[in-house]
């Protein structure tokens, strides 16, 4: 089937909206002194960054989010306006949000966030017409993080599900994952069709080291699991039905957006196709080329299909 002629699912994500101020240095980071760093702002947030990939790979996209009337904010719309995202942004008094990133010469990131109006995101912003128009709705975990948001994620999960559409999820946050516990993740989680942990995360979740078992417990809770295993390319599973793809061998720049990226195509790879192998190769393929390079949203040329 040529490109054209794939099915345009239709996608809604909610979450983060936010700018990134990334900080790059190729020395060691000494702390209490000058640190001379290469910079740049650009366009973020998790779920932002998942709308966008979607969006390229010819899905149609709504964004549920927030941010303040100000430089930061009007900008990060324009960006979605010419991104072809469909507006589900709510504007308010609150300061729009921003990550400042420290990319260490690995191209390991450490984020800092102040989440500003996205941590204020509640279930009066929710665009119940935009959730009813979608085949699926993509929620990050950052959302679970502060009790509005939460809500706000929590009801726009049980709508989507009453309305018979599914449902993906991102863990987002090892940190997050360990303060909160297992069994707190899993009752958040009901109703997920999709999920996407990296290792650390599905290690935490299952309580298993190794990749397979850790991806056949997930399973005994989620239908489709992907788990991204950075350098290892990515582990998914449906059911019974395993599939690995090791990933592509690319020089490693900053990982920012890389797992956004990945859960971006994959999803929609598999509301076109059902593929499990294809979802997982098309995932691996999108980062590969966002890790080439600065920032969660440019990319270089990927590998191949």
């Amino acid at each position: 089937m040529k490109g054209s002629d794939l099915p345009k699912p239709k996608i809604v994500a909610l979450g983060d909206l936010m700018m990134d101020i990334s900080c790059r240095t190729q020395d060691l980071i000494l702390y209490g002194t000058d640190c001379f760093v290469q910079g740049g702002v650009a366009a973020g947030g998790s779920a932002a960054n998942f709308a966008v990939w979607a969006a390229r790979q010819g899905a149609s996209v709504g964004l549920i989010a927030k941010v303040g009337d100000d430089l930061f904010g009007r900008s990060l719309l324009e960006d979605l306006e010419r991104e072809g995202v469909a507006k589900g942004v709510v504007v308010s008094a609150q300061t729009t949000g921003f990550t400042m990133l420290v990319i260490d010469r690995s191209g390991e990131r450490t984020m800092f966030a102040a989440r500003g109006a996205t941590s204020t995101l509640d279930v009066s912003d929710l665009n119940l017409e935009l959730l009813d128009s979608a085949d699926l709705l993509h929620v990050t975990a950052y959302s679970f993080f502060e009790d509005t948001p939460r809500d706000a994620a929590l009801t726009a999960m049980r709508h989507v599900k009453s309305h018979g559409k599914l449902l993906s999820l991102d863990p987002s946050a090892y940190g997050y994952l360990q303060r909160l516990g297992t069994e707190g993740f899993f009752a958040l989680a009901q109703g997920v069709d999709l999920l996407f942990p990296n290792l650390d995360e599905g290690r935490a979740l299952s309580g298993e080291q190794e990749p397979e078992r850790v991806l056949r417990a997930l399973l005994s809770r989620f239908p489709v699991v992907a788990l991204k295993m950075g350098p290892a390319g990515a582990l998914a599973g449906s059911g019974e039905h395993i599939v690995h793809h090791p990933g592509y061998a690319v020089p490693v720049v900053d990982t920012t957006g890389a797992g956004d990226a990945f859960a971006a195509a994959f999803v929609v790879t598999w509301l076109r196709q059902r593929d499990l192998a294809a979802a997982v190769r098309e995932g691996n393929r999108i980062a590969a080329g966002v890790i080439q390079v600065p920032g969660a949203r440019l990319t270089a040329t990927p590998p191949a299909a």
